[in-house]
């Protein structure tokens, strides 16, 4: 079963978009607006030293001190996961799209016309 483009309606010109990407020569212009999502690392350096850091102070008796690093770091811990969440999603977006080359428009298999 072949895909159709949404916009245009055709079916001979729809590719894998990761496989287009791969198939571009490394000098085109099109692999920079083609170009898989970054990839996103967890940083938790910052969100466990701010936790430990008030931990320590929870226990030499700086309470005040130690409840706030310790909301920071968790706070800070759940918004870079959140951020590492959603470059992975866009990755797995991205690996599932296809593209139409005789409109340059960029779809999921969902969105595909069945021909």
């Amino acid at each position: 079963m072949a895909l159709g483009c949404p916009r245009c309606k055709e079916s001979n010109q729809v590719l894998h978009l990761p496989a287009f990407w791969k198939s571009l020569p490394r000098e085109s212009e099109l692999r920079d607006e083609y170009a898989p999502p970054l990839e996103y690392r967890m940083q938790w350096l910052y969100p466990v030293a701010a936790g430990a850091l008030g931990v320590v102070a929870l226990v030499t008796g700086g309470v005040a001190a130690g409840v706030v690093l310790l909301a920071g770091g968790v706070g800070v811990g759940f918004w870079l996961s959140g951020r590492a969440r959603a470059a992975e999603d866009a990755r797995a977006k991205w690996s599932r799209s296809w593209i139409c080359r005789r409109c340059p428009a960029t779809f999921l298999r969902e969105e595909a016309l069945a021909v």
